[in-house]
């Protein structure tokens, strides 16, 4: 488990996929992206809380998993739950953790982070239980959240083109992104399972191919 994560880019893109963007490509082919949401946050509570004993158990089954993948790099959101989450599946791979903070949640001036099941009880918390996402999800630039996911997925791809990448974020705008490359009315469309894994495929040309979502069987 590394202990300085290593950062890997700033708020722009830095590479394209290829000089050759016309070459046929197949999808077995692509570049592949593991998008993870993070483990369960425990205490103190606060705006960015790390992960409860609940969420390291998460990490670390995601981490066995994982092991038996081709995992070139691993890069995760800034903030400590995604981070702390990179960091134990990272350790059975042996690779260091790069941060990319364009892999945040969206951003907010709340003080303390609750789980949609610690607000079950609230107007909030019911909206979000019936599906009606609309009325749970604050409001945020869509359009900012899906543009910087998108350029955070594809510099990832860049750095280890035709391999596999593993990229720790947030549900919120896990969700934003795959909406996004779907073209999904709904900007949350899906709840995410803790250290649940959705796939990509990211071709040369630069488009993006949703190949599964919300995976949560290295849970079981």
């Amino acid at each position: 488990m590394t202990d300085s994560p290593v950062p890997v880019s700033s708020e722009a893109p830095t590479g394209t996929m290829t000089d050759a963007v016309d070459r046929p490509q197949t999808v077995a082919a692509a570049s592949k992206i593991i998008l993870v949401r993070h483990g369960l946050p425990g205490g103190p509570a606060g705006p960015d809380p790390g992960l409860g004993p609940d969420g390291i158990a998460q990490a670390r089954q995601l981490g066995d998993w994982l092991s038996g993948l081709p995992v070139m790099q691993v890069i995760s959101s800034s903030y400590t739950r995604a981070l702390e989450t990179a960091r134990y599946a990272a350790q059975p791979l042996g690779l260091d953790v790069g941060v990319d903070h364009r892999l945040r949640e969206w951003d907010s001036d709340r003080k303390v982070y609750a789980t949609p099941e610690e607000i079950a009880a609230t107007a909030q918390g019911r909206a979000f239980a019936e599906g009606r996402y609309g009325d749970f999800i604050p409001d945020y630039d869509r359009r900012e959240a899906a543009e910087r996911m998108r350029c955070a997925v594809m510099d990832a791809a860049v750095a280890a083109s035709g391999g596999l990448s593993v990229l720790v974020s947030h549900g919120g705008v896990i969700n934003t992104l795959l909406a996004d490359i779907l073209a999904a009315p709904s900007p949350f469309f899906f709840n995410p399972a803790y250290t649940s894994v959705s796939r990509l495929a990211v071709m040369e040309s630069g488009r993006m191919i949703v190949q599964s979502v919300n995976e949560t069987a290295h849970l079981g």
